[in-house]
């Protein structure tokens, strides 16, 4: 169906990336590629989607075949060039980064499905079809006459691999797909993706760490500093010691040495210390133009976090996680109720004003990182709050030390890695220096280095006196640095988990 032999693969002719890589996937196969933060998976994913990147001085030397036919790249200028939109009619691929894929045409998650096929002139009756099919197996049905950009992170995902599989493509490549989805979403994506396998399609899953979700019959390639280290079956490779390539088992918790899980310590305040953030009371609903179903908003919420707590929000896709956190920066403004933050009403506050006491991770961090290297990046926010340039620049520095990327201070943040990224986000929270953290989604994507990283630092801060509210579907690490969880449903808070499986 489709193989990929590859000698080397560099990015602006630099040093490779990848290097004596060669698999293969037949019809109905399902193969795992696993590989930590900047193993070359994602790279690697791109070539088998077509996208060799010569245009932009990228040099592959090696070769793909599809369905018997074979290009073959020197790494010269006269090498062939993949024709896009042939290759895509064959091999669809769903890329990292929701929100940059919404083709932004469309009004509907129905016509944001259908946009692909219905560029190639599949019939209107069958495409119709088509999208029903499809939205049914991967729970959109409800939500195929909503603005796409109005969905919540694990709702776009889904309608991303519903456009993809709409298309009913030959083989299948998909670079994470199950970051950031509920239990159930991740069922009902496994179930789809079944019973494409039973139509004959090849399915090529990019993954941090070996997933759940991958069913028994699975292969795996591994990849570390982008060449293979183990390639055998599922089963194999999750007894073949992949940690040491910093390759783990998803759903398993973050490594932590002892004591240092804040899950295992009690908040360090009095318990008649007042709340850091506290929403008493909140009632919030969103505004949707025209007669489709507003996405759900809050009721009710009465939420306390104190000093030196960590908070973690749980809840299927869609159920408000998202929405809750956002009025806690004042991105959105309760309609009755109140928020507050240090003891003041946020309610005249501007958000921009609140970044000094309440920084804030968004679920595609890629939205907040507009800065053109990494230093400047993470030294705007204390800049914007007041602090003087010199020691902005200080703080930076340090920041970016403490996740990891000291050395990579001058580089742009979109030359960096996914995982990277994310940690230059989190990175400009730590040098801002706000009481309180607020992260929505943060451990997706993330491999297992980065992720017990993360619960360290969040560690670290509850232990210094501050917050952290999280939103997250990852139960593991809830778990393990959390000292409590609250579940929403519906915009609500419940008492226990009553819904899917978050």
């Amino acid at each position: 169906m489709i193989s990929l032999e590859g000698e080397s693969f560099a990015y602006d002719e630099g040093v490779p990336v990848l290097a004596d890589v060669a698999l293969t996937v037949g019809p109905g196969e399902y193969l795992v590629v696993a590989g930590a933060s900047g193993s070359g998976k994602t790279t690697l994913a791109r070539l088998l989607a077509g996208q060799t990147g010569a245009a932009a001085g990228s040099v592959f030397r090696g070769s793909i075949t599809l369905d018997g036919e074979t290009i073959r790249f020197t790494g010269s200028p006269t090498d062939p060039r993949v024709d896009p939109a042939a290759w895509s009619a064959h091999v669809a691929y769903v890329a990292q980064g929701a929100w940059g894929q919404l083709s932004m045409m469309c009004a509907t998650v129905g016509e944001e499905i259908a946009f692909g096929p219905s560029n190639r002139g599949i019939p209107t009756d069958q495409l119709r079809d088509a999208v029903h099919e499809v939205a049914a197996a991967l729970a959109l049905t409800p939500l195929l006459d909503r603005d796409p950009r109005r969905l919540s992170g694990g709702q776009l995902q889904r309608t991303l691999i519903a456009a993809a599989m709409v298309q009913r493509p030959r083989v299948l490549v998909l670079d994470e797909p199950f970051q950031g989805l509920d239990d159930d979403a991740v069922r009902d994506i496994a179930g789809a993706l079944a019973a494409l396998r039973r139509d004959g399609a090849a399915v090529v899953v990019c993954e941090p760490m070996l997933p759940r979700a991958a069913p028994q019959d699975a292969r795996v390639v591994a990849l570390a500093d982008g060449r293979p280290v183990f390639a055998g079956p599922l089963a194999e490779a999750r007894w073949a010691g992949l940690r040491r390539y910093g390759i783990g088992t998803a759903g398993d918790p973050p490594r932590l040495g002892t004591g240092s899980a804040a899950g295992h310590d009690r908040p360090r305040t009095e318990p008649a210390a007042p709340a850091l953030v506290a929403l008493e009371g909140v009632d919030f609903r969103h505004r949707e133009a025209g007669p489709v179903a507003a996405p759900v908003g809050l009721h009710g919420i009465d939420l306390a976090v104190l000093p030196g707590e960590i908070v973690a929000v749980r809840g299927a896709n869609g159920s408000g996680k998202s929405t809750l956190l956002q009025h806690l920066n004042g991105l959105h403004r309760a309609d009755s109720g109140s928020v507050t933050v240090g003891g003041v009403p946020i309610v005249r506050q501007p958000t921009g004003t609140l970044a000094a006491t309440v920084g804030y991770l968004f679920q595609d961090t890629d939205q907040q990182l507009f800065e053109r290297t990494a230093l400047r990046e993470v030294s705007f926010g204390p800049r914007a709050t007041g602090v003087h340039r010199r020691k902005a620049l200080r703080r930076a520095s340090a920041a970016l030390e403490g996740v990891g990327l000291g050395a990579l201070a001058d580089a742009h943040p979109y030359e960096l890695g996914f995982v990277q990224r994310r940690l230059v986000a989190l990175a400009s929270i730590i040098a801002t220096g706000p009481a309180v953290w607020v992260l929505d989604e943060p451990t997706a994507g993330l491999d297992e280095a980065a992720r017990t990283l993360l619960a360290t630092l969040l560690a670290r801060h509850a232990r210094g006196g501050g917050a952290v509210v999280l939103a997250t579907h990852d139960a593991a690490f809830a778990e393990t640095v959390a000292h409590r969880t609250i579940w929403l449903e519906d915009g609500r808070i419940v008492p226990e988990r009553s819904g899917p499986a978050a």
